[in-house]
């Protein structure tokens, strides 16, 4: 987090072209389009966050582990 204690989020990323691309032609069961939470958003951000420098991604693997209980 910032110093604001808001998120931060990555400057270079083709995290937005997903988002905006799973908005558009993914729909649940009931034919509402998809949304993700603001921690997926966050994520799938930060997944696709690119070094300017190089053009390549920061992340070449990543795991998601949660709290069992």
């Amino acid at each position: 987090r910032g110093s604001d204690g808001r998120f931060l989020l990555p400057e270079y990323t083709l995290g937005w072209h997903c988002l905006a691309w799973t908005a558009t032609y993914l729909q649940h069961h009931v034919g509402a389009p998809w949304r993700y939470t603001p921690e997926q958003a966050r994520r799938t951000l930060w997944w696709y966050a690119l070094d300017p420098a190089t053009n390549r991604f920061l992340w070449r693997d990543g795991v998601i582990q949660r709290l069992k209980g």
